[in-house]
């Protein structure tokens, strides 16, 4: 089977997407199949993560992918797309996030080649973004794939009636930890851990908020926060400002995650929404118990409320935030059976049950 992937741009880039496409192709290639990746970059563009040679990857390579191009760049675009695709002949392709998969969609028109639209984020986003106000077109937009797929079986609710019959919900992979953490271990400083972009998304500066106000009542515990991104002034701000700094640290980008985890006691991201919460997956997976809101997104699909972590009320409430960290930072048994619980729970996102169902999907796809 000949397998394109078309992503927007994954030049050094550390996200959930970038590390998903990376991870599908990688198998796809280890069980036979052949894979080619498109994209937006600039020809000099590389990749965070490691690619298996025999992946052709064609870069579009016309104006600058993180910048809306002008009407007139996004025509001359389409001959290209189009000539790149013709060139590999896949039996399928798969579109990461909606805009690629549209383009690709436009580009191929008559080639007769299923397309795949892969949402990678919860419909829930609409409501924090300013493209909310079109989400009738967006939501229009996915008539035109052959099949959607999303990441939680929560999203489906989220779209239209008309779309679920199309919709095949695959989570992503959570790979096996290299090493465990001990959440109730008495080592001290005690640490509250969170990774992830320092994005509006993410609204890492809640944890911080959260942190600030618990923190009086537990002088042994620190917050460590890891990621980078364009809300690293405000967060620093917020930090500033806090009567605690000096117990929270702001650890930039990391590549050691895992050593994060394992030294870690207790796991907090306060997305406003999520396709998949990878690094809860990934904390969880290391033995630690996870606190996220209740209404994000996705996260409610990972967090088992009071089994592996806390589902705080509410999305973006620094009160109830608060109340789910300080209630597992108080309790060191609480931690460590949650956590045994997390661990557990990731087995059901084993990589070969997840990429098993990737391809039976796309050999559904090619028998309908």
């Amino acid at each position: 089977m000949k397998i394109l992937v078309a992503c927007r741009a994954i030049d050094n880039m550390a996200g959930g997407v970038e590390r998903m496409s990376s991870a599908l192709m990688n198998e796809m290639v280890a069980r036979g199949h052949e894979v080619g990746l498109f994209t937006w970059d600039q020809k000099d563009a590389t990749s965070f993560y490691a690619h298996d040679p025999k992946i052709k990857w064609t870069k579009l390579d016309m104006g600058n992918p993180f910048e809306k191009a002008p009407l007139s760049t996004k025509f001359k675009r389409f001959p290209k797309i189009r000539k790149a695709v013709k060139e590999f002949s896949p039996d399928i392709i798969i579109g990461f996030q909606q805009a690629p998969f549209i383009s690709i969609k436009i580009a191929t028109q008559g080639l007769n080649i299923p397309i795949i639209a892969a949402e990678r984020n919860s419909p829930l986003r609409l409501d924090h973004m300013s493209s909310g106000k079109y989400r009738h077109i967006i939501f229009n937009s996915f008539r035109l794939a052959n099949g959607i797929t999303i990441q939680c079986e929560g999203h489906r609710a989220g779209y239209p009636a008309y779309l679920h019959d199309k919709m095949t919900c695959i989570p992503n992979p959570v790979f096996p930890a290299s090493c465990q953490a001990s959440p109730a271990n008495s080592k001290t400083p005690r640490i509250l851990l969170s990774v992830g972009r320092l994005s509006y998304q993410k609204s890492p500066e809640i944890l911080v908020k959260a942190f600030d106000q618990i923190a009086g009542d537990f002088p042994d515990w620190e917050f460590h926060l890891a990621g980078d991104g364009e809300r690293r002034a405000l967060v620093e701000e917020t930090v500033d400002k806090s009567v605690h700094k000096e117990r929270i640290r702001l650890l930039g980008a990391q590549k050691d995650t895992a050593r994060l985890y394992c030294n870690s006691h207790l796991f907090a991201l306060a997305s406003r929404w999520e396709g998949f919460p990878n690094a809860v997956a990934e904390a969880s997976a290391h033995g630690l118990p996870c606190v996220g809101f209740a209404e994000c997104g996705g996260m409610s699909d990972v967090i088992k409320h009071d089994a592996t972590g806390h589902l705080a009320t509410g999305n973006q409430n620094v009160v109830t935030l608060a109340k789910s960290l300080s209630a597992l930072m108080a309790d060191d048994a609480k931690r460590a059976e949650m956590g045994a619980n997390a661990k557990e729970a990731m087995k059901e996102f084993a990589p070969n049950v997840i990429f098993d169902q990737w391809e039976h999907y796309f050999e559904s796809m090619l028998k309908s």
